[in-house]
């Protein structure tokens, strides 16, 4: 993925100040970044979190493929206190979306998002 800002003659800057010139970023470095973020956002180990990310010139399209975290089903009351997985998920694309969009500087025009099973709290044991 690169930015590109006009080029101007050696040691310009432009309006805003900035050094002229390009400036080119990894699409690994970006994954990475998406696939911590995403979870951050959704309260899920990274290792289980895979980010795509499909990007044009000034925008870029991610497609988010974790489990979802949902509380033990035999703690009735996290049961009945929880958040709709519907809910949760559409919450957690829209924060991701913004959050991306502020850290990549440029815009993430949609975040696919596929639950791909859920993750439940471990049972601690008691010694």
């Amino acid at each position: 993925m690169t930015t590109v800002t006009a080029p101007l003659a050696a040691g310009s800057t432009t309006a805003a100040g900035l050094p002229a010139g390009r400036v080119n970023v990894a699409d690994r470095v970006l994954q990475k970044t998406a696939e911590r973020a995403a979870a951050e956002i959704i309260g899920v180990d990274a290792k289980n979190v895979h980010v795509e990310i499909v990007s044009a010139r000034d925008t870029a399209v991610l497609r988010v493929t974790t489990p979802f975290p949902v509380p033990r089903l035999d703690d009735t009351a996290a049961v009945k206190a929880a958040t709709p997985v519907l809910e949760a998920a559409r919450a957690a694309q829209g924060e991701l979306q913004t959050r991306l969009t502020r850290l990549f500087g440029r815009e993430v025009s949609r975040v696919d998002l596929t639950i791909s099973g859920a993750s439940a709290p471990q049972r601690k044991r008691v010694l």
